[in-house]
C-alpha cells in the first residue's frame, strides 16, 4: 500500500467523524461561539452503550463511538434507552479544520479533541426574565432560576437530551438567545513542564523528577527560573565567558573578583585547565538554560558572579570580603560554597573572625536587610572520621550545611554526618553513573586532564561527568535559593532556610542514623539534616509564607566540671525560664582541657527533651577546645523556655581524663 494511499484512507477516517456532526451558534451571556454537535458519539460515566463500534476513557467516564453517523439520532428519538447517556459537541473555536485533523497523528488528532470536546449538560443559559418561562412549555422544561448574569436565566430539564432537544427548537422558533451549559475537562496545572532544549540535560540524573530519589524539580521552572536574581559563586575560579554561562554578568561590569594574586583583580576565571572546581560548582547552580547548549543548573535563568579566592594562600581578610560581596548598584541574593576547613578529621574547623563577619555582614545587611543566603558544603571527611559538628564554615547561624546523598537514597560515603548539618542534595559516589554532570572549564587540556582521571568519561568537551561531593550538593541548594526568592522577594535568609528544611524529603533515605522529630515537629538526623531538597515543595510553601519576625537571643552561662575517662557523662544546666522564644539555631560555646579531644563527644538537650548531637573523632589526637562553639539548627521550632543541657562524654577509656570549663548557651529565634 503506498504512502499516498494510506493518506487518503487517514484523511477519508478522519473527515468521516467530522461531517457526522451538527452546526451550531450560540450566545455565552451575549458572546457568539460556534459548536459542532457529534453525531457518533456520546459520553456516559453510568452506562454501556451496546451499539458502539469503541469506547476510550475521558473525562471520569467512557465515550463511545457509535456505528453510524446518524446513531445520536437514533438515540435522541428512543427516549426510553438514553438514561445516562450525554450529547458531546466540539468548541470550534479550540478544533482545527477537518484537513489538519486529518493530517496529524492518531495521539495528536485525539488530543486536540480532547481538548475541545465539551458534554451537553440538562441545563441552558437563556436571555430572558422569568415572565417568558412560558413560552418555553412547549419544551417541557422542569424548572427555572436567575443566573449569575443579569438578565440570564437557568432553565432546567429532565436530561441532557431533552435540553438538546429544547434547543433545537429554540432554534427553529429564532428571536431566543441561549447557550447549553457545558462540561469540561479540567487539567491541574502542576504536571506542566517547561521544555528543556539544553542536549546535556537528559544526562543530568540529579534533575530528573521520575528517578526514586529527586531534588523534586517537577513544575518548578513553568514558575520560576532563578530570573532577577543574582547569585555569587565563591570559588577557586569561575569561567565567565563559558559557552553554558551566558547569563554570567559581563567581565566589564565590576561586579567580579578575584582574590588571589595571580590574574587580573576584576576577572573570576581560571589561570589553568586545573582550576575547574568552581566552574563545574556554579553549572549545578546556575548554568543557562533553555539555550539548546550543554547542561542547565537548578536555577537556569540567575544572573551569576564568580569571585575566586579558594586554593593557595588567601588572606582571611579576603575570605570576610568575598563572603559579604554585594557591589555597588547590585543585589547578591544568595551565595554558594563548596568549599571550607580541611576534612581530615583532626582540623578543629575553625575559621576567622574576619571570615564570619564577612557572613554575618552579608545575612543582616545584604539584600536591604533580608540577607544573603549561603549555602555551603558540610565537608567530605567522613572517611577520615570528621564530624560536620566541627566545622565553623558550614555551621554557621547565618549559613545553610549540605550534606550529599546518593543516586540510591543513601548518604554519601564521605559526606559529612553533624548537628549543624541542615539539608541534603546529591553529591553522588566517585565513578559514573553515580557522578553528576555539569559544565567544565573549556579547551582540550581541561577535556585530557578529566579524560586521564576518568578513563570511562562520556562528557564531551567544555563539560564534566566527574562532579562529586558536598561541593556539587550545596550548588543545588543555591539554585534552589535562587527559585525561591524569584517567587517570594519577601523571604529573609532565615525563611529561605526554614522552608528547605520543612519542605525537604525524607522517604527512603539511608545515613548513619535515623530521622527524629524534635517537639516543633521538624525532622532531622545528623547524616541528612531535614533531609533531601524538595524544590516543588519549597515553592508551594514560599508562595503564602508568612516571614519571620525579628531575630531574638537568650543566653546563659555555666562552669562544668571533671570529665571521667570512664564514659560517665558530664553535664552543666542553663535555666531559661522566661526565654518565650520559637527556637531557630541553638549555639553552645565550650572550653574543654582533653589531650585527645577526639575522645570526647558533646550532647545538647533541650527542656523537651530532643537531643543533638556532636560525635567523637578518634582521628582527632589534638588537645583541647578553647571558646569553641557547636551550633545546631536541629531543636528549629521548639520552645526556648525551661532546662537546657549539655552533656560530654569521653568515649575511650585510655588513661586520659580532662575537664569542662566555662560554657555558654545561645538560643536564637523569634519571641513568641
Amino acid at each position: 500500500m503506498s504512502s499516498l494511499f494510506r493518506f487518503c484512507i487517514a484523511t477519508l477516517l478522519a473527515l468521516t467523524g467530522l461531517l457526522a456532526q451538527s452546526d451550531y451558534a450560540f450566545s455565552d451571556g451575549g458572546r457568539k461561539s460556534g459548536y459542532l454537535l457529534s453525531q457518533d458519539e456520546v459520553f456516559s460515566s453510568t452506562s454501556a452503550v451496546n451499539s458502539a463500534r469503541g469506547v476510550s476513557s475521558w473525562g471520569g467516564g467512557k465515550l463511545f463511538q457509535l456505528d453510524s453517523p446518524t446513531a445520536v439520532n437514533k438515540l435522541r428519538a428512543a427516549r426510553s434507552n438514553r438514561s445516562g447517556i450525554i450529547p458531546v459537541f466540539y468548541d470550534k473555536a479550540n478544533l482545527p479544520s477537518a484537513e489538519i485533523l486529518a493530517a496529524l497523528t492518531p495521539a495528536e488528532r485525539a488530543k486536540r479533541k480532547d481538548g475541545a470536546r465539551r458534554l451537553m449538560t440538562a441545563k441552558l443559559l437563556v436571555h430572558m426574565d422569568a415572565d417568558r418561562y412560558s413560552e418555553l412549555a412547549a419544551t417541557q422544561p422542569t424548572a427555572a432560576e436567575a443566573s449569575m448574569l443579569n438578565g440570564w436565566m437557568l432553565v432546567a430539564y429532565p436530561d441532557a437530551f431533552a435540553a438538546l432537544d429544547a434547543a433545537d427548537w429554540m432554534v427553529k422558533q429564532g428571536g431566543w438567545e441561549f447557550t447549553p451549559v457545558f462540561a469540561r475537562e479540567s487539567f491541574v496545572r502542576q504536571t506542566l513542564k517547561r521544555e528543556v532544549s539544553d542536549p546535556l540535560y537528559p544526562k543530568q540524573w540529579h534533575l530528573d523528577d521520575k528517578s526514586p530519589f529527586n531534588i523534586g524539580m517537577k513544575n518548578a521552572w513553568d514558575q520560576v527560573t532563578g530570573k532577577g536574581i543574582n547569585m555569587a559563586v565563591i570559588d577557586d575560579a569561575l569561567e565567565i565567558k563559558h559557552e553554558d554561562f551566558t547569563n554570567a554578568y559581563p567581565l566589564e561590569s565590576g561586579y567580579h573578583r578575584n582574590f588571589k594574586p595571580d590574574g587580573a583583580p576584576n576577572d573570576p576565571s581560571p589561570m589553568n585547565a586545573k582550576e575547574n572546581h568552581g566552574t563545574y560548582c556554579g553549572g549545578l547552580a546556575a548554568a543557562a538554560g533553555f539555550n539548546n547548549t550543554g547542561v542547565t543548573g537548578v536555577a537556569p535563568e540567575a544572573r551569576v558572579m564568580g569571585l575566586r579566592f579558594v586554593g593557595g594562600a588567601v588572606s582571611e581578610e579576603a575570605a570576610g570580603l568575598a563572603l559579604a560581596w554585594q557591589p555597588e548598584g547590585i543585589i547578591t541574593h544568595v551565595s554558594s560554597n563548596s568549599w571550607g576547613p580541611s576534612d581530615d578529621g583532626k582540623d578543629d574547623g575553625r575559621v576567622s573572625a574576619l571570615h564570619l563577619a564577612g557572613v554575618e555582614k552579608g545575612a543582616t545587611a545584604n539584600r536591604d536587610g533580608l540577607g544573603t543566603v549561603y549555602s555551603i558544603s558540610c565537608g567530605n571527611g567522613r572517611g577520615d572520621g570528621d564530624d560536620a559538628s566541627y566545622d565553623a564554615a558550614s555551621g554557621t547561624r547565618f549559613g545553610i550545611a549540605v550534606g550529599a546523598v546518593g543516586r540510591d537514597g543513601k548518604q554519601s560515603s564521605y559526606s559529612e554526618s553533624g548537628m549543624s548539618v541542615a539539608i541534603a542534595a546529591f553529591g553522588g559516589e566517585f565513578q559514573p553513573p553515580t557522578v553528576l554532570w555539569s559544565a567544565n572549564v573549556s579547551g582540550e587540556e581541561a577535556f585530557k586532564n578529566k579524560a586521564e582521571s576518568y578513563p570511562t568519561t562520556e562528557a564531551p568537551i567544555n563539560y564534566t561527568d566527574t562532579a562529586n561531593g558536598t561541593s556539587s550538593a550545596a550548588p543545588q541548594v543555591s539554585g534552589a535559593a535562587a527559585l525561591l526568592l524569584e517567587k517570594n522577594p519577601k523571604l529573609s535568609y532565615r525563611d529561605v532556610k526554614e522552608i528547605l528544611m520543612k519542605s525537604a524529603s525524607r522517604e527512603g533515605l539511608e545515613g548513619t542514623d535515623k530521622f527524629v522529630v524534635n517537639k516543633g515537629g521538624f525532622f532531622f538526623s545528623n547524616a541528612f539534616g531535614a533531609g533531601l531538597l524538595n524544590v516543588a515543595a519549597a515553592l508551594e510553601l514560599a508562595t503564602d509564607w508568612k516571614v519571620a519576625g525579628p531575630l531574638v537571643n537568650a543566653e546563659a552561662t555555666a562552669t562544668g566540671g571533671a570529665i571521667p575517662d570512664d564514659g560517665k557523662l558530664a553535664e552543666v544546666s542553663f535555666a531559661l525560664p522566661d526565654a518565650i522564644i520559637r527556637v531557630e539555631h541553638v549555639a553552645v560555646t565550650v572550653n574543654v582541657k582533653h589531650a585527645k579531644r577526639g575522645d570526647l563527644s558533646f550532647g545538647i538537650m533541650s527542656p523537651s527533651g530532643y537531643f543533638a548531637v556532636a560525635a567523637s573523632r578518634p582521628n582527632d589526637d589534638n588537645a583541647d577546645f578553647t571558646d569553641y562553639i557547636f551550633t545546631t539548627p536541629h531543636f528549629w521550632g521548639e520552645s526556648a523556655a525551661g532546662t537546657w543541657k549539655l552533656f560530654v562524654s569521653d568515649e575511650r577509656a585510655n588513661g586520659t581524663a580532662g575537664t569542662l570549663g566555662a560554657v555558654k548557651l545561645n538560643v536564637y529565634g523569634t519571641a513568641q
